[in-house]
């Protein structure tokens, strides 16, 4: 096995836009930090982007930085949420690698060439926590193949500490099997039942006030049972067997939250890497592009400025994959802000969104709106007359908004949204969370406030109609004002002392102290 001049590492992304690009912003920054070369294994669905995210982060003079990330193209299948076609695609290039063969690969500038373990052998997989059954796969080998029980295999999560420690408190397992067994049901059924049904029951957490279960699905968002059983159950394992975790959150933005995570993997001796904020720095990123539909995003932005002034327009985005559940609640919430002649700028990115032919009709009526699929978000975050974000609350979103010091107002719909706007609405008091926006189960008591959602059409239009004029107002100033410091933290983070910089470093120091794999022989593979 050939002596390397640069150690190997080999991540893998989830089909997710939002999950893909933060991992592609932490490639360019670990080529740039240490004396790495990443084959970065991505979807055709997004290829192209992260290409563009990439390239935007390396600067036109790190040419030789920028050759040390090599991208492998593979197909996600037609699924909006299951990574059940990515993991076989990822898990087919995997084993080609560990046979010896060599995969063809191409630079973000376009150049190609091959990769052979022969040549450059692994010293560490980097999995989105979200394909945990390409986690378990590689993780079966390390347990299997001799020589493989040394290779690094670490965790990255694109989400909230704090969502971490509300969503997976102990191992489901052996309640699902017991479940399916008492119940004779299929262990996806059990996982089902157990993961995604809310049973009403208070989680408490050092970083978060309690919740009810069902406040983490505010919009009863459907779950396939297969995805509980093949994923979401399993991921508390994972944790346990990783040989560290890399996260999208930043510690000083989180600092409860990150020092419990902190302490939870460092019973079995697992670290925690916090890497966030992870926004490209550069401005020909494709959140930076207006292409297509929203080409023309920026002069509408431009004339509300001239005619209404800084920070008056309301920016709306869902993000890539999630869409309110009930229409009839968007529909009303535009009509709000029509009629109080709110200037408004809307993506619907996601396959989910459908909107109305008549709540179509009324939005090319208003002249004070500007809807698209896909909106460049950091260009508008950092245009002058942008005010304020209704969001799902993602963490890549609430991040960028933080960065751009823009405040939010929270629709969140699942996943660590829920922790997100109860973080930053509650506990920092920077944002408004809509409640009556609020579906199904998700419309139960909330615990901190024993308040109970009605959930109507009117008192949709009545909260909203509240939240806009105190953002609008002297308390939205204010709010403004408070989120400056979280703004200035997160800046802080990948400064040359930041404490991003310094645990990603810490994270690839401790990569390239490790022993590397070559390839096996066919016969040491299952």
């Amino acid at each position: 096995m050939a002596v390397p001049t640069y150690k190997h590492i080999l991540v893998v992304a989830a089909h997710m836009w939002g999950h893909a690009r933060a991992l592609a912003v932490l490639s360019a920054r670990m080529v740039r930090l240490r004396p790495v070369v990443v084959t970065f294994v991505a979807t055709e669905n997004i290829y192209d982007r992260l290409k563009a995210e990439i390239l935007s982060d390396i600067g036109p003079n790190e040419q030789e930085v920028l050759s040390r990330i090599r991208l492998v193209r593979i197909d996600q299948g037609t699924e909006l949420l299951d990574p059940a076609v990515v993991r076989d695609n990822f898990l087919d290039v995997w084993n080609q690698l560990c046979r010896g063969k060599s995969v063809a690969y191409e630079t973000p500038e376009g150049k190609t060439g091959s990769i052979e373990l022969r040549n450059e052998p692994l010293y560490a997989v980097v999995v989105d926590g979200f394909t945990v059954e390409i986690f378990n796969g590689v993780q079966e080998q390390r347990e299997t193949v001799p020589g493989f029980s040394h290779l690094k295999l670490y965790t990255f999560l694109p989400c909230a500490n704090d969502y971490l420690l509300v969503m997976y408190q102990e191992d489901l397992i052996p309640l699902v099997e017991a479940l399916a067994e008492r119940e004779g049901i299929s262990f996806n059924e059990a996982a089902h039942a157990l993961w995604a049904v809310p049973k009403g029951k208070v989680i408490r957490t050092a970083s978060l006030p309690p919740v009810h279960d069902y406040e983490m699905n505010p919009q009863d968002f459907p779950l396939p049972p297969e995805m509980c059983g093949r994923l979401f159950v399993r991921i508390y394992r994972m944790l346990q067997q990783t040989d560290g975790v890399i996260t999208l959150d930043a510690a000083d933005y989180h600092p409860e939250a990150t020092a419990s995570f902190r302490e939870i993997l460092g019973r079995n001796s697992r670290n925690l890497y916090c890497a966030g904020p992870l926004i490209s720095s550069g401005h020909d990123a494709p959140g930076y592009t207006a292409k297509g539909d929203a080409k023309d995003v920026i002069k509408f932005l431009d004339r509300q400025l001239a005619e209404r002034g800084e920070r008056s327009v309301l920016y709306i985005s869902f993000g890539s994959m999630f869409w309110p559940v009930n229409p009839a609640k968007l529909d009303a919430a535009l009509e709000v802000l029509i009629q109080e002649n709110i200037a408004f700028v809307m993506a619907s990115p996601s396959p989910l969104a459908k909107l109305p032919d008549d709540t179509l009709s009324k939005l090319k009526e208003y002249r004070n709106a500007f809807i698209a699929t896909w909106m460049p978000q950091q260009a508008i975050l950092a245009h002058p007359a942008t005010g304020w974000c209704l969001t799902h609350g993602g963490h890549n979103s609430v991040l960028e908004c933080v960065d751009a010091g823009v405040p939010m107002i929270f629709w969140p719909i699942g996943a660590d949204q829920p922790a997100n706007a109860l973080h930053l609405s509650k506990l920092r008091n920077v944002a408004y969370e809509l409640l009556e926006v609020r579906n199904g189960t998700g419309l139960g008591k909330i615990y901190h406030s024993g308040y109970a959602p009605t959930g109507t059409i009117d008192a949709v239009r009545n909260e909203l109609r509240d939240i806009l004029l105190r953002a609008y107002g002297a308390d939205g100033v204010e709010k403004h004002t408070r989120l400056q410091g979280l703004r200035k933290t997160l800046k802080q983070a990948w400064s040359e002392s930041g404490v991003a910089r310094k645990e990603t470093e810490e994270f690839l120091d401790e990569i390239c102290a490790a022993t590397p794999i070559g390839p096996v022989r066919e016969t040491e593979l299952r």
